[in-house]
């Protein structure tokens, strides 16, 4: 064999890369076709799942019991872990055995992204969504069927304030009165029939407000443009809660800073998707082994949402320890069902802040 070394390189740079881009191109075809495969097989491997929590001849009249009895199971999150992990090794005659090992670790990895999209939307024809009406009639319900409650008792008097869907008229909003919130309250009545206010005097009474059943709202600043996020008024949301369930921004008067307001209510609400285009998801979440936050921001990636906020903090009962605050915006394109699945599945402590739209 002729040493390479000894060879004449009279080849250009751009034929040499001509050369490598249409081998490598000739691997993609390759790869998309092994995709495709995959895909086939996962789609079994999802039937598979079903057919031990339902028979088909229920779910097709009653498409709801697919999340009762299967996303919502506290067991069914461990169950799907060990149905959709795989041991990925390398082969034995691997060159590169640890890069190769990796790479089907991610694959793997993938496999569950896919099947939490195919669950979240296990229930077809009832619940279908596709490209051309991703925000369709049945939309509002599938994710309100996803989205889990688990945070209040059955027995608390503060329930029969739930409110899936924002509501339309007969609004009371709380807030404590001053130029800004009187502002942030005029963008929220805006959007409501019928809103009244209610002032109070601190920002602890104006949660209570809510709680309590005096408000169906209140109101609370939650970031501005020069300390970020205001961990003091997060606090007294997660004290009392509460959820977002809309957000405006309001600008000083004195400086270009800028300030978000928050509408909360007692329950994650769901906006009408053909009022609003864009949405936001914001959650709160701690990572266990096994779960990374690039893992779970490529996931957001594949189902169509982008991340435009991170904050994390230590847990206080563990310094080593942190939770990861996420604010992910949803285009009309964007899989929040698939989104909300993977959370739910694979990051068992997951807390949903709030679903809401910039008024």
């Amino acid at each position: 064999m002729r040493e390479m070394t000894n060879m004449p390189d009279t080849m250009s740079l751009q034929e040499k890369l001509r050369i490598t881009d249409t081998n490598l191109e000739r691997l993609d075809n390759r790869t998309a076709a092994a995709a495709e495969m995959r895909e086939a097989f996962l789609c079994e491997k999802l039937r598979a799942m079903l057919s031990a929590a339902t028979d088909s001849a229920a779910s097709a009249e009653e498409p709801d019991r697919i999340f009762r009895s299967i996303i919502r199971d506290e067991h069914f999150p461990d169950d799907f872990r060990s149905f959709t992990e795989r041991a990925c090794r390398a082969p034995a005659d691997a060159v590169l055995p640890q890069l190769t090992e990796m790479r089907l670790k991610t694959e793997n990895q993938l496999e569950q992204v896919s099947l939490c999209r195919m669950l979240a939307h296990a229930s077809d024809p009832f619940y279908r969504i596709t490209p051309d009406e991703a925000r369709g009639k049945n939309y509002r319900r599938l994710i309100t069927d996803l989205i889990r409650d688990d945070s209040r008792p059955e027995d608390d008097p503060a329930r029969e304030l739930d409110v899936r869907a924002p509501r339309s008229a007969g609004e009371r909003i709380a807030y404590l009165r001053n130029t800004y919130t009187d502002e942030a309250y005029e963008q929220f009545a805006e959007a409501f029939l019928h809103a009244a206010p209610a002032y109070y005097s601190d920002f602890p009474g104006v949660c209570e407000a809510l709680y309590y059943g005096r408000a169906t709202a209140c109101i609370l600043p939650l970031e501005n443009s020069v300390d970020g996020k205001l961990l003091r008024f997060y606090a007294l949301m997660s004290k009392y809660d509460l959820r977002i369930g809309a957000m405006c921004s309001i600008a000083s008067e004195d400086s270009d800073s800028q300030t978000n307001y928050a509408l909360l209510r007692r329950s994650v609400t769901v906006p009408d998707p053909e009022e609003y285009d864009i949405w936001y998801m914001e959650c709160r979440i701690i990572l266990e082994e096994g779960m990374t936050l690039s893992r779970l921001l490529t996931a957001a990636a594949f189902y169509g949402l982008t991340l435009t906020r991170v904050d994390s903090v230590p847990v206080s009962y563990e310094d080593s320890e942190f939770t990861y605050d996420l604010i992910l915006r949803i285009p009309p394109e964007g899989d929040l069902a698939a989104m909300l699945t993977y959370l739910y599945l694979l990051v068992p402590q997951f807390t949903l802040l709030g679903l809401y739209p910039m008024i």
